[in-house]
Formats: C-alpha cells, structure tokens, sequence
C-alpha cells in the first residue's frame, strides 16, 4: 500500500470522524482496515464490480466483499436500477403489505427448504434474536445451546465465545462489557463438529434445551464444514429431544447455493436466519422456518405470542434488492462460476505452498476459501490455535500490498464475488505465489 502522504485525505477523513463517532467508526469490524500494515490510516472511496478503491486511488481486488453482503458485485447496475425504479413507486408507508414484498418472500420460500413462511428484518442480529425467542416460546424451555467459534451477531445470550483465548476456551468467554450475567447462563457452549458433546448435553440437560443454533459451515472462524453426518446428527438429536434446530445462513444464504447449505448438504432445519448476500449489499436479513413455528409471529387472533417488530422491515428498496439478487445470481449461474474459479484459486494456492515448501493448506466451500498455516485440516475451533495465525496474517498483508484485498485478521475467509473476471483471478494467483515465498522464510 501506499505512503503516508498518499494516505493524508484517509488521515484527515478519519480525525473528521473521530471527532463525531466513537472510534472514528460505526461497526467494531471495520476497525480491520482502518489503517495499513505502517499504521497509516485507509478509507475506501469507490467500489464497482469485484474492486475497491481507497482515497489516494490505490486499487484492490476485494475478497472481503463487505464481509459477505456483496455477491453479484459492488453496485450492481440491475440491483440498483431495480431498487430505483421500485423507490421511484413507493418509499415506506408502515401500513399492510406491498406486492414487492410477497414477491421477495415467494422467491426465498421456492428456494429454501425450510421455508414455509418468511418474515423480513433488516439486521442478522434481530433475526437471530427471533429465532431464539421462538425456540424458547415453542418448547417452554430456557436453555440453547452454541458453539465455540461461530458467531451470532449481538444478541445477549448468543455474545459469547466467538475468537476465544484459548485459557477461556470451556467457560462463558463474553464479547462485550455491559451484559447482565442471566442474559448468558442458559447458553451451553460446546465445540463444533462434536456430536457426542451435544448429545451428552442433551442428557445432562433432559426436557430444558429449547433449541440448537450453529452456523452449518463455520465462516466466522474462516471456513470450517460439517463433518460426515454432523448436521444430520444435530437433526436426529433436536427431533428426540424436542428441541428446534436453527441455522443461522446469514454469511451462507444464497452464497452457497439458493437453497443455502441446508440444500447442499441435505439437512432441513426449523429455522433459518439469512441476510448479507440475499440483496447483495442492500440491508435486509429474513428469518424463515416451518409454518407450525412461524406461525408464532402471526398478530393478534391470528397466530401467536412472539412479537416482531420493525419500522424498516420489508422496505421497498430492500425488496427490491432481494428479488433482482434472486433473478440475477440465477440467470449469470453464479454459484457454478463460484466452483470454477474457488477450484481455480484453491489449486494453485495449494501448488504454489508445496512449491515453496511451506506448511500449509486451503479448506474451501462454495463460494469460500481460506489458506492457514500448519497441518490441516481444521474440523473445530481448538485445531486454529495450533496454526500460524502470524504467518497468516502476514500473508494477507503481502496480498494486500499487491493489490489483493484478503482482510488480514486471523481466522478470517476470503468470500467470491460474481464479476471477478479471469484478469482478476490470475492476477491474484500470481500475488499468491508472491506473498507465499515472501513468508516462506
């Protein structure tokens, strides 16, 4: 990256900031790429397909894409033109429904196996907190139980143990001050990937777990699949218990294929939360599930107890977004494009870590891949604190220096965006190899 006279307009953009928002920002994560490797302060001015480009006209292949929400590509001209012409309709008026919005809701239902019915937020955190409240409603049980490592946004009793030290690994590891000390004591945390410590849970716990609620692949912590017969494990142990299943596909929804990794992998949950990539940068998050548990949310005579509730929620801007990602990640074939070109860098990033004899590997998933350092595979969260988490975030800053964005905090994945070209993948196997050798040491 570049110097920091090159970077004075991000400096002077950032004390600007400083002085009115706490920190300067306006989400903890976006701390990550506040500054460059030097300390000198980066703010990113223009984004279109798969680049972004900082103040000082530095340019970045992005594989960080908003931490997913971007996957068709950065303004994409048919998202945007048919969220300004549905604008040009109608803005927001609170009241009933719209046709806009059973259209969007159409689309998801055709597509996600879990969805019967589908409800419409705007953030993953609140559709997270609603699926919990309908396990607990549901069941009349208090208990739910998380894994290490996967993270749920900031709902009190999901704001724990998500990048845990490994001296608080198998405790209550909160990621935030200010939490009273009940919103967390009915969650259990177990690791990922482990039946027998949720079966063993749900022993220990007879008749008090309401529900269990993964990611089913871990993205949070870089990209971590489902062992053989882990999700359908989940599934047979929620079914004899009595306890609701919920997968939160807020990173996976859509990426990883339309009907999200419930259709991949062939595992039906009671609930899904989704957002990011359903409106391709848009803020809209869903929450959908069976019609007997969704129908908890119906108003008045009409359904049940749980309350949901939003000004913002099914805004036509958003629908509009949802229904042209639909259409337009099926038309381009993107998810096919996705195998193609991971494969295409997963491959040569493995060539290129034998070439230079470094230990290594690459784990990927639909439209994820991430490189780690050490011996593979990773299968839960106590296996990436064996890795060279130093190696790895200096690789990623070799990557940035060349123009290649892959955010470098460990664990994190790089995640495709549909308008990458071949120029742009080639480009960034050469950076690879590059980055590769100048960590080789």
């Amino acid at each position: 990256m570049s110097s920091q006279r090159e970077h004075e307009e991000s400096a002077d953009l950032i004390e600007r900031a400083k002085r009115v928002t706490p920190g300067g920002i306006n989400s903890t994560s976006r701390t990550q790429m506040m500054e460059d490797r030097d300390g000198n302060p980066v703010c990113f001015e223009r984004a279109s397909g798969a680049e972004v480009i900082d103040m000082s006209g530095n340019r970045y292949i992005d594989y960080n894409n908003a931490w997913g929400p971007i996957i068709l590509g950065h303004c994409d001209e048919d998202v945007d033109e048919a969220v300004a012409a549905a604008s040009e309709r109608r803005d927001i008026v609170g009241m009933s429904t719209s046709e806009l919005e059973v259209r969007a809701a159409e689309l998801v239902a055709e597509r996600v196996p879990s969805a019967d019915k589908v409800q419409f937020g705007t953030t993953g955190s609140e559709v997270v907190a609603h699926a919990i409240r309908t396990a607990r409603a549901e069941t009349g049980r208090e208990k739910i139980i998380k894994f290490q490592g996967n993270y749920h946004g900031w709902y009190d009793p999901v704001a724990l143990n998500y990048i845990s030290a490994r001296e608080n690994l198998g405790q209550h590891d909160v990621i935030t001050t200010g939490l009273l000390p009940e919103a967390t004591e009915e969650t259990i945390v177990l690791p990922y990937n482990d039946l027998d410590a949720v079966e063993a849970a749900f022993e220990e716990h007879a008749g008090e777990i309401a529900g269990v609620i993964l990611e089913p692949v871990a993205h949070d912590m870089g990209c971590i699949p489902p062992v053989d017969g882990y999700l359908q494990g989940l599934r047979d142990l929620t079914d004899e218990h009595g306890a609701l299943l919920i997968f939160d596909e807020i990173i996976t929804g859509f990426r990883h294929g339309m009907g999200g990794v419930q259709e991949r992998e062939g595992v039906v949950p009671d609930l899904t939360t989704m957002a990011k990539a359903v409106a391709n940068g848009y803020p809209v998050s869903l929450l959908c599930g069976r019609e007997e548990y969704m129908r908890q949310f119906g108003p008045g005579e009409r359904g049940g107890s749980v309350y949901f509730a939003g000004t913002y929620n099914a805004h036509t801007a958003g629908m509009a977004a949802v229904v042209e990602t639909i259409t337009q990640l099926e038309e381009r074939g993107v998810h096919d494009r996705f195998d193609e070109v991971r494969t295409r860098l997963a491959d040569a990033i493995r060539d290129h870590l034998a070439d230079a004899g470094v230990e290594g590997f690459v784990q990927e998933y639909g439209g994820i891949f991430a490189t780690y350092f050490g011996e593979g595979p990773v299968t839960k969260y106590r296996d990436l604190l064996d890795l060279d988490d130093e190696r790895f975030t200096e690789y990623r800053w070799e990557m940035i220096d060349r123009g290649v964005l892959m955010v470098s905090k460990f664990p994190r994945a790089n995640l495709l965006n549909a308008s990458l070209t071949d120029d742009h993948v080639r480009e960034t196997i050469e950076a690879a190899g590059e980055a590769i050798r100048a960590v080789s040491d």
